[in-house]
């Protein structure tokens, strides 16, 4: 799969701002910030823990948001992302 977006961007598109991406991992609201940009031990816009990625799955799951493992692990295309979010708007129709 041919990822334009990152695992960070596809949270954000499917879960709110990016504050809500770092609250939905259970840390402070400004933390997800950071993961925009890469770090030693991480390429930019990466999840940095399994905990914190189940976290979000957990929070997507109670919500019907839509979200993957394979969403966290390699991003998604923007095609994909827009399908789900179309999913959800004929959900609530």
């Amino acid at each position: 799969m041919s990822a334009n977006l990152t695992p960070v961007e596809v949270a954000k598109c499917l879960l709110g701002t990016i504050e809500d991406v770092a609250i939905a991992a259970g840390f402070d609201r400004k933390t997800a910030f950071k993961w925009v940009n890469p770090s030693a031990w991480r390429d930019a816009g990466d999840i940095p823990s399994a905990r914190s990625m189940r976290r979000l799955l957990d929070y997507s799951d109670a919500r019907g948001l839509g979200l993957t493992a394979e969403h966290l692990i390699r991003g998604a295309t923007r095609a994909e992302v827009d399908a789900i979010l179309a999913a959800r708007q004929d959900d609530a129709a």
